[in-house]
């Protein structure tokens, strides 16, 4: 992606004036427009930032520069020659410092918030929202999910990339909005795409890391998501989880204005679930000498944490309490966060996207909390944690080799119209798993699709977009129809 000519920005941005720590190794100062990391990118009069990661750096920017590139900016000296060239300390960091320069900074001039956190990012975002749009709050926000300005699903990037990051706070800027919101995910603080931005309020909203990559230990991906802090403007609020041991030992740390949220901890904004049922719970939120009763459809201490992330980042502006309630009260669905589906059956079905041991784990206890019977989990595979919560697990993997697909399942299959063989395999799998699941329960019994979405979110990436929760609720619907004709 690239940064194109801004109105406020005609003749240009001085690259030594946007990165001053840069050491000029060649040619003269110049003013640019435009700044990509992608060589194939590149158009005349463009900036181009060589990065590790862009494989043979040095053959990049020779291409960069043979494009029309007037400016190279590398973390060593490279032999190209009759354009400037900076070299800086860390070439991602100066990629955002750049393109925040070119359009003047946008940040400074919003209430800017981050969140980061192992999980519950997009959830927090999304409650947010909803609160400051009941306060009647301007905002502008962007996950990894969607975007959105000014309550509007706007078309932008999401923030992965050092342009996206600085163009979304740009056009919240541009659209009156004051108040921004920016998902970051471990990858883009490993990667620095926002460490430009200048933020009011960093939320983290754990620490508690569950990768399962070989090159990355746990404590490094705490130090990643810890580093959101690093943002924040001198008088900026950090907000914890006191529930998670690593957030408060960074907090412990921290020497700054900080919010704490939790359940099960001392905190500055605390919650407990009074009542809870299949289709919604009741909490009572507390937030210093205040407390009010919270209606919620989505079920589960996870969804409460996130809500309590998001109240204390309303807390920071103002917001009062009862337009805090409202606007928890408004979500009524969280895409792959304990969606509920109902469809006259007598079963309540749960997708949760979880599909770590903990994310789980999680699920399963919230689902025993109001099944008056069964808990049945359907998984791709069978786990510890699956066999010691469930009453019963339905494992997925394979069952396609079964010739167990209903009636529904192919009447599903056919409405979605996919065409790629593998694609096609893990979905009839996945659909019969939970159509078993769902044959062999009993009223009263809860159903738990657990980390579905994980493998089918990146084949709809590579080629159809494809529901999952569209998926079960038509499969309900067909299980529905099937047993009404059976009667």
């Amino acid at each position: 992606m690239i940064l194109r000519t801004h109105p406020t920005t005609v003749h240009g941005t001085l690259v030594s004036r946007a990165l001053p720590e840069a050491q000029l190794a060649g040619g003269s100062d110049v003013a640019v427009n435009c700044v990509t990391d992608k060589f194939m990118a590149v158009q005349p009069g463009d900036a181009f930032v060589a990065c590790e990661d862009a494989g043979d750096i040095h053959a990049a920017a020779k291409a960069a520069v043979a494009r029309g590139a007037v400016a190279v900016i590398s973390d060593r000296f490279l032999p190209v020659f009759g354009v400037a060239q900076y070299v800086v300390d860390d070439a991602r960091a100066a990629y955002s410092q750049l393109c925040h320069a070119i359009l003047d900074c946008p940040s400074r001039e919003l209430n800017a918030v981050a969140i980061a956190g192992t999980h519950g990012k997009t959830s927090v975002a999304m409650v947010l929202d909803s609160i400051l749009n009941v306060a009647g709050r301007s905002a502008a926000s962007a996950t990894n999910q969607f975007t959105r300005i000014d309550g509007q699903r706007a078309r932008f990037v999401l923030p992965t990339t050092a342009p996206a990051v600085a163009e979304f706070l740009d056009e919240a800027l541009a659209s009156g909005c004051r108040q921004a919101v920016v998902e970051l995910s471990e990858d883009s603080l490993r990667t620095k795409v926002a460490q430009a931005a200048e933020f009011d309020v960093v939320c983290l909203t754990n620490l508690h890391s569950h990768r399962a990559d070989a090159n990355l230990s746990p404590q490094s991906s705490r130090d990643t998501v810890a580093s959101a802090l690093e943002m924040l403007t001198p008088t900026g609020m950090a907000i914890f989880n006191a529930d998670d041991q690593d957030s408060m030992r960074v907090l412990s740390e921290f020497d700054g204005p900080a919010l704490t949220f939790g359940l099960h901890s001392p905190a500055d904004i605390t919650a407990s679930i009074v009542e809870k049922y299949t289709n919604e719970q009741v909490v009572l939120l507390t937030i210093g000498d205040e407390s009010a009763a919270v209606r919620t459809k989505v079920i589960g201490e996870t969804h409460v944490a996130n809500c309590l992330a998001a109240a204390a980042i309303a807390k920071v502006y103002g917001v009062s309490l009862r337009e805090i309630a409202q606007g928890i009260e408004r979500v009524t669905v969280v895409p792959g966060v304990m969606h509920r589906f109902d469809a006259g059956l007598g079963v309540s079905v749960f997708l949760d996207r979880g599909n770590t041991p903990i994310a789980r784990g999680a699920a399963l206890t919230t689902a025993r909390g109001v099944a008056t019977e069964k808990v049945i989990a359907v998984v791709d595979h069978s786990c510890s944690v699956t066999e010691a919560l469930a009453d019963k697990t339905v494992a997925t993997h394979g069952l396609a080799n079964e010739h167990v697909v209903t009636d529904a399942v192919a009447k599903v299959l056919a409405a979605l119209q996919v065409s790629d063989t593998k694609q096609l395999r893990t979905i009839t799998e996945k659909l019969t798993g939970i159509a078993l699941a769902i044959l062999s329960a009993n009223e009263g019994d809860v159903v738990v699709v657990s980390g579905l979405d994980s493998s089918t979110a990146r084949q709809r990436r590579a080629s159809v977009s494809i529901s999952e929760a569209q998926m079960i609720q038509s499969l309900m619907y067909e299980l529905a129809a099937q047993q009404k004709k059976a009667a």
